[in-house]
């Protein structure tokens, strides 16, 4: 769950992108798992979708390093836009091993929070799907 203040908007990156309402500082804390709130879904849980409902969990999932499961943002966290130089990135501590993100630099007041294709093990399928949705 986001624990900063954010909005949507239409990205530069790509489609729609979160954007902080308020500066934040380096070293915040923006996002961690939450229970409950975010769903997590394993190969196995996918496969059991129809197909609409599997399509919409991979365009909005990422896949956690080390773990290989999905997980499903359900705030605007789903939002975050990749960049060759993200503000935002691991964090400090884990919850039920999924890592929380935290900025990495000061950042601006409407300024989108970027993540690194590094931290999601399905951004290659992403950035090179060519269906409808990823």
């Amino acid at each position: 769950m986001m624990l900063v203040p954010n909005y949507l908007d239409r990205s530069p990156i790509h489609g729609i992108g979160i954007f902080a309402r308020n500066s934040i500082a380096r070293g915040t804390r923006v996002w961690e798992f939450t229970p409950g709130f975010d769903q997590v879904f394993s190969d196995e849980e996918l496969a059991t979708l129809n197909p609409l409902e599997r399509e919409a969990v991979l365009f909005y999932c990422y896949v956690e390093q080390g773990l290989n499961r999905l997980v499903l943002c359900c705030d605007n966290a789903r939002h975050f836009n990749y960049a060759d130089a993200p503000n935002c990135g691991p964090g400090d501590h884990s919850v039920q091993g999924f890592v929380s993100a935290l900025a990495l630099r000061d950042i601006a007041a409407g300024e989108e929070l970027t993540y690194s294709t590094d931290e999601d093990a399905d951004a290659d399928r992403k950035l090179h799907h060519t269906g409808s949705a990823g």
